[in-house]
């Protein structure tokens, strides 16, 4: 279930992709770059907006089957498309596209008595990955792993949004959950979902 955050974060890894086409000064630009033109970078910033993650049917019914169950906190809202992350801010190189991009809100997964709570979802451009606080051990961690060979970009010079993100449970999440859990149910690679991104944004010029 912490699968569907990390699809929030992976659509918003796509978020980053997009926002180079609503800055003039694209990655396009990038071959002919000069050190002033570097420090006069174009940056993108997320104002506002939500991702929301569907976990693939699959998924959810196995969870389901294994007395696995999850629930929003925080901020996090359930939806008749998900459950909705709100975008907090963050900070992208346009042309670049190195960043990290903001939410709150989490979720908490419950199963034999035990909670999991994993909250504060960020997404690293750069590195292609989502990562969360995990409450119960008092650290970050790297959640989901993006793929966005197939996401939808539709971008304005206000607005984004960030459709067909999928989102893989990384290695070290499933150990994770395994250890938690006792189980051997969660594997490196698994399906967790796809995201929408929505978010309004801003374009800043060094």
């Amino acid at each position: 279930m912490s699968l569907r955050p990390a699809a929030a974060i992976a659509a918003a890894t796509a978020l980053s992709a997009s926002l180079a086409l609503a800055a003039p000064q694209a990655a396009s630009a990038a071959p002919a770059a000069t050190a002033s033109a570097a420090r006069a970078a174009t940056f993108i910033v997320p104002t506002g907006g939500a991702t929301t993650l569907a976990i693939a049917p699959g998924t959810a019914q196995v969870l389901t089957d294994n007395g696995i169950s999850v629930a929003p906190v925080s901020q996090a809202k359930v939806t008749g498309k998900g459950i909705a992350f709100p975008i907090q801010g963050g900070l992208v190189n346009a042309t670049t596209l190195a960043g990290r991009i903001t939410h709150s809100g989490g979720l908490m997964f419950s199963a034999g008595g035990k909670d999991l709570t994993v909250r504060d979802f960020t997404i690293n451009t750069r590195k292609g990955g989502l990562t969360a606080y995990v409450e119960e051990v008092g650290k970050r961690i790297r959640l989901l792993d993006l793929r966005l060979g197939k996401a939808k970009v539709d971008a304005t010079k206000k607005r984004v949004k960030i459709s067909n993100v999928g989102a893989l449970l990384s290695d070290k999440a499933a150990a994770a959950l395994n250890d938690y859990y006792s189980t051997d149910l969660f594997a490196g690679g698994l399906k967790i979902g796809t995201a929408t991104v929505k978010a309004r944004i801003k374009v800043l010029r060094g």
